[in-house]
């Protein structure tokens, strides 16, 4: 790995320019094989069971690859169709739903928090919006009491999980993270659509490209086959499959707890195409648009900027916007470069690689077409 790292150092922006530096990236059959590759070294260097990558090019053609075992024991192969839970990637779902019901005047982004969830016991002031940008100052289900709820073995609802809170803090003006937030948000918007969230999700977000092979649950399961997430609680040598064979991803009390913070489910191939659809303007109105990409600081160390469920980042001074998603055994980077009007999915069934952003930097100048 530091071999691999002291030779991406060399392809720093100062030293690199994409192949097509100045034209529409198109793929072609030499990118086709160049990515093939990428992926493959990617996949070996980090010694993940698996992964599956696609991206969508300014034309709509899309590159998808998959590689290794969505499951060891027994051993099943990744495809292009194997079903990754995406995590906190559902948060660019969940604040899509809310601009879709505040185009159709269902609620306001900026109505308190308490018009909508009267049991609210943080700052009076905060908003939808403030859920939506992780500036409520909603807390969060952390360390052991989080583990006890996303392994527990009873049907586990929101409401549960959000009793075990502190009580929040003021607004912020930067992003401070919170899963909690986006719970409430789910519960919220539920409530505006007047159906179920997952139901208003199918037909309101999910109704773009790519979302029939997206599900929303636990409303929905994900369709086979699965991947199988893996964790290392006793050591990088012994993997530890953690999928309950619920039909859930990544098990069935993560989807119950967490909902509008991390039910998003599917093939990789259908997130990049949605993805593709959303951040491309074909799913929101253009001002709902500009308001989910209308970024506030962030704390040093973290993303350059949060919008509205989507995060602001850049590779070698390429804006990016996106999300990435981590359940503990598995990992989701979803990035679209809106200036390159390029689309980057990857997810792997690995949750302690420590190697996202080498691995998501490397796919991307591959994508953009660097050479030294």
């Amino acid at each position: 790995m530091a071999v691999l790292v002291v030779a991406l150092a060399g392809c720093g922006a100062a030293h690199a320019r994409p192949a097509g530096h100045g034209a529409t990236l198109r793929l072609t059959p030499k990118l086709a094989r160049t990515l093939d590759a990428t992926l493959r070294s990617q996949v070996s260097q980090a010694g993940v069971p698996g992964a599956s990558a696609a991206i969508v090019f300014p034309d709509g053609r899309e590159w998808s690859l998959a590689l290794g075992a969505a499951q060891l024991k027994p051993r099943v192969a990744m495809t292009t169709r194997t079903s990754f839970p995406f995590d906190s990637v559902s948060k660019m779902a969940t604040a899509a739903l809310a601009l879709r019901l505040a185009e159709d005047g269902r609620l306001a982004l900026d109505d308190p928090v308490a018009h909508w969830y009267p049991t609210w016991r943080g700052d009076p002031a905060a908003t939808v919006r403030d859920l939506l940008g992780h500036t409520s100052g909603a807390g969060d289900i952390t360390g052991a009491r989080f583990d006890r709820l996303q392994f527990s073995q009873r049907r586990l609802s929101v409401g549960e999980g959000l009793r075990t809170l502190p009580r929040p803090g003021p607004r912020t003006t930067e992003a401070a993270y919170s899963n909690a937030g986006f719970e409430i948000a789910g519960i919220i918007l539920a409530r505006a659509a007047r159906e179920p969230l997952g139901q208003a999700m199918r037909r309101r977000v999910l109704s773009a490209p790519g979302g029939d092979g997206l599900v929303f649950q636990p409303a929905e399961r994900p369709h086979p086959p699965l991947a199988h997430g893996y964790d290392y609680p006793h050591g990088l040598g012994d993997p530890v499959d953690a999928n309950d064979n619920s039909g859930w991803l990544p098990r069935r009390a993560f989807v119950q707890f967490t909902a509008g913070a991390g039910g998003l489910a599917g093939d990789v191939p259908s997130l990049a195409r949605w993805d593709h659809a959303l951040l491309g303007g074909h799913l929101l109105r253009p001002h709902s648009l500009q308001a989910m990409v209308r970024f506030h600081p962030t704390p040093a160390g973290y993303w350059l900027g949060y919008g509205l469920g989507v995060a602001r980042d850049s590779i070698d001074g390429h804006l990016m916007w996106g999300h990435s998603g981590d359940g503990g055994g598995d990992h989701t980077e979803l990035w679209y470069l809106p200036r390159q009007r390029l689309t980057v999915a990857i997810s792997w069934n690995d949750g302690a690689t420590g190697s996202e952003s080498l691995i998501l930097r490397t796919i991307v100048r591959a994508a953009l077409g660097y050479r030294k």
